[in-house]
Order: C-alpha cells, then sequence, then structure tokens
C-alpha cells in the first residue's frame, strides 16, 4: 500500500493546479455570463472578479512577506509620514547605495525593453484571443448551438488550461529545484558537483 508523501514539494504543484483551475473555471465562466440578461450579467461578473480577488490575497501577502523577509528597510524604523512612501519600497541589502550610474542606465534600459516586449506581448495575446472568440461564437451561432456562450467558455477554459497549467507546473519545480539548491549543505556549488 503506498501513502502520501509527507514532504512539502507535492503541496506546492497541489496548489499551483488549484491556482490553475480557479483561473481556468473563471475565464470560462466569465465568458459564459455573456449569455445572462444584463442585471445578472453585472451580478455574476462581479461576484466571480470578487472570489478571485478574495483568492488572490493570501499569495499577495506571501510575496510581501518574502520580499520584506529578504531585504532591509532603508532607514529601519523611520518613517517618513508622507503617504506612499514607505509603502514597502526597500533596497536590498547587498546593493551599495552609489552604484555604477552606467550599469543602472542599462539595467533600466533591459527592464524598460522587458516590459514594453512583455506588453506587446499580452495586447497580441489578448488581441488574438478575442478574434478567435468572436469566430468561434459565430460559428457555434451560426450551426445553430442552443447556448452558444457556454460552449464558448467551455472551448476558451480549455484553450486557457492547456497554456497555463503546464507553465504554473513547470515555473513550481524551478522554484522547487532552486529552493532544494539552497538547501543542500554546502551551498549550490555542491548541489551542481561543481565545488
Amino acid at each position: 500500500m503506498t501513502s502520501i508523501p509527507t514532504g512539502v514539494a507535492w503541496r506546492l504543484y497541489l496548489r499551483a493546479l488549484a491556482e490553475a483551475g480557479l483561473d481556468v473555471a473563471s475565464v470560462g465562466a466569465w465568458i459564459a455570463a455573456a449569455e445572462l440578461p444584463p442585471a445578472r450579467r453585472r451580478i455574476a461578473r462581479g461576484a466571480l472578479a470578487a472570489v478571485t480577488v478574495a483568492v488572490a490575497i493570501p499569495g499577495v501577502r506571501a510575496i510581501r512577506a518574502d520580499v520584506a523577509g529578504t531585504a532591509e528597510s532603508v532607514i529601519p524604523g523611520a518613517r517618513s509620514g508622507l503617504p506612499f512612501v514607505d509603502a514597502g519600497i526597500r533596497i536590498p541589502a547587498g546593493e551599495p547605495a552609489g552604484g555604477d550610474a552606467s550599469a543602472r542606465r542599462q539595467a533600466v534600459l533591459a527592464g524598460a525593453v522587458v516590459l514594453a516586449t512583455a506588453g506587446a506581448v499580452s495586447v497580441g495575446v489578448a488581441a488574438a484571443g478575442r478574434r478567435l472568440e468572436r469566430r468561434w461564437l459565430a460559428r457555434l451561432a451560426r450551426h445553430g448551438h442552443p447556448h452558444p456562450h457556454r460552449a464558448l467558455g467551455v472551448r476558451m477554459a480549455a484553450l486557457y488550461a492547456v497554456v497555463v497549467v503546464p507553465s504554473r507546473l513547470l515555473a513550481v519545480r524551478k522554484a522547487a529545484e532552486a529552493d532544494r539548491r539552497e538547501n543542500v549543505p554546502g551551498g549550490a556549488d555542491a548541489a551542481t558537483g561543481t565545488g
């Protein structure tokens, strides 16, 4: 008889699958709600948004706790009294305060390129997804489907699942491997066998 492993790694995979499942279900429900009358559609989509936010809050808090735990305050214990100035912006403990100006410019330029690329890809994916939605909806309606928006919601949720679930599991795997390398006695060199 096999037992459930007591390690923490499988819990990370289950959490990633649960979060991806919630995202997939919310995509399908959002699209399927288009079939409802306007008042009910607004209520359904508002409830869906509220549930998504309620589920996301613990994850955001965990990320902020991780960031706060690995970085030190610029001036420990000092509060400026101005709103948004002390809103959790922290400088990592290992960075020098004066740094090289050209290195900063390169980092800012690289960050801008990454953000612009990510923005362009996001807009492109959203436009392609919207075009695919309209095409599938027109085809379902043309073929006389009794509930075309529901069918479209199922299709888009399945497509989203095919794209999102493997990437989330891969991210968990990479994070688990990085954590395992950090926790090996002797450091990263002992984990890779290079030291």
